[in-house]
């Protein structure tokens, strides 16, 4: 044990040269100055001492500033105003309404999520949707910020399209 102290004490006192590659600096007639390690006909070999001084001079505080108190973000609220939840649309032509609104009034735009898929976009709440098919559909409403952001949405609600059947009063080809 006291032969591996003694080896690296020893080996603490061996100096270390370290080889590197010379470096070339280059003056282009414009007054700007390369630095190379590769030499050319222009170029000189720069020599260095040996001794780097990476030491930089602290750079003095900046005072203190107090914190900005920010304003508390503005909670929104956003909730469809029609159709009511569970709602059957009756309607030959697929068209149906949906309206919502956001409380306080908002800044944002409406986004109309259908069927899983946002559709569409507007500052007015209002979506008038056509050539929509019968059955049973899923939607919801958010405000989102000009960055695409969601400030606030609603409660994902259901709406059946019913339609009538070009069977019925004997068109059905009887």
């Amino acid at each position: 044990m006291k032969y591996f102290y003694l080896t690296m004490a020893m080996t603490a006192l061996i100096p270390v040269t370290v080889n590197s590659a010379p470096v070339y600096k280059i003056t282009n007639d414009d007054g700007t100055v390369i630095y190379t390690d590769t030499p050319s006909a222009q170029s000189e070999e720069v020599a260095f001492n040996g001794i780097t001084d990476n030491v930089t001079p602290s750079i003095p505080a900046s005072p203190a500033t107090p914190p900005v108190a920010s304003s508390p973000a503005t909670r929104y609220t956003v909730s469809i105003v029609s159709p009511q939840p569970e709602a059957t649309v009756r309607n030959n032509n697929g068209k149906v309404t949906i309206k919502a609104q956001a409380a306080p009034k908002p800044t944002g735009r409406f986004q109309l999520i259908f069927d899983g898929e946002p559709i569409q976009r507007n500052s007015a709440g209002i979506f008038a949707l056509s050539g929509i098919n019968r059955g049973a559909h899923t939607f919801s409403v958010a405000l989102i910020d000009n960055k695409g952001k969601t400030l606030a949405s609603s409660q994902q609600q259901t709406l059946y399209l019913h339609q009538a059947s070009a069977l019925i009063n004997g068109q059905g080809g009887q």
